[in-house]
């Protein structure tokens, strides 16, 4: 089929019942261009094999907190984008998936007008893709978006739509989908900056560089942390009352974490991964594992070990 002739690409804001579909499709289109781009090799940079691209879980998230849409050609699902907006006038691109059966149409392009009129007041849009796939770069460059760095791994990517939306230091002050008070950072260079006895509730962090950062004497109640690098992070005398864990992982390194001196009573532990794990030194009573009392299986040990 021509492009000319492809019609009835439209986009329609995902919801939870679309998850699995969605990940189906990402699945078959990162799967396809690891094949194409990786040439075999198992190290791979996090923009041709995205974290959690085949989680359903992944992408029942990003509905629920981004800005998600299902790609529909003729009613039926075939692909998704979704955009992650970092404040009144700046939004990322994250992600821009097709089925691979629906390549080489000129949907990607239709996609890329579409969602920019889904957000016209958006003037700079930013992107990241791997460093292999050359033909991202030849395709972002002729849809308008012009080349920040490259690397090995990453090349990054903007465009600017309207030039007055660039905020950097000193900051605008905006107002916000509520129409509260709000002040917007842009591309501002805070290195070492220092913010005490000082009200940053409600606050929102995205794509910033918070490495080597002390967090201490605060208060951090019904916050979101999620999509972050800890990696050799402490975590000390914090108060964990409901904190709920969930989609974590070790890294590429499997590196384990350390728990030392904590208090975790009444704690639940579901469907995680604990091969390997060890507990010593630990007060367990009441503790089950697969609904099983740990006295019972300590015992059960004990017994068998007595018989040998």
């Amino acid at each position: 089929m021509k492009k000319s002739q492809l019609k009835n690409i439209q986009l329609r804001r995902a919801q939870q019942d679309d998850a699995v579909i969605l990940t189906d499709i990402c699945r078959r289109a990162f799967d396809h261009a690891i094949r194409v781009w990786a040439k075999g090799e198992t190290e791979l940079d996090s923009n041709l094999c995205p974290p959690g691209y085949s989680s359903v879980r992944m992408h029942s998230y990003v509905i629920r907190e981004w800005d998600y849409y299902v790609i529909e050609w003729d009613g039926g699902a075939i692909g998704g984008v979704s955009v992650q907006v970092l404040g009144s006038r700046q939004a990322r691109l994250d992600k821009i998936f097709i089925d691979p059966v629906c390549h080489g149409r000129g949907i990607g392009s239709q996609v890329i007008g579409l969602i920019e009129a889904e957000f016209p007041e958006i003037g700079i849009w930013k992107l990241e893709t791997s460093g292999r796939q050359r033909d991202n770069h030849h395709f972002y460059e002729k849809m308008g978006y012009v080349r920040l760095y490259e690397s090995e791994a990453e090349f990054g990517y903007e465009k600017i739509i309207m030039a007055e939306s660039v905020i950097q230091l000193p900051s605008e002050e905006l107002s916000n989908d509520t129409g509260e008070s709000t002040i917007e950072f842009y591309q501002a260079d805070l290195d070492s900056v220092r913010f005490s006895t000082s009200n940053l509730a409600k606050s929102r962090m995205t794509d910033c560089n918070l490495s080597g950062s002390k967090f201490t004497n605060l208060n951090m109640t019904d916050i979101l942390l999620a999509d972050l690098r800890l990696t050799n992070s402490n975590i000390e005398f914090c108060a964990l009352d409901g904190v709920h864990f969930q989609d974590t992982h070790l890294g590429p390194d499997r590196v384990p974490m350390r728990w030392e001196h904590c208090d975790l009573k009444g704690s639940q532990f579901n469907d995680c991964d604990l091969s390997g794990v060890q507990l010593e030194q630990c007060q367990v009573e009441g503790m089950k594992i697969n609904g099983v009392a740990i006295e019972e299986l300590l015992a059960a040990y004990e017994s068998i070990k007595a018989t040998r």
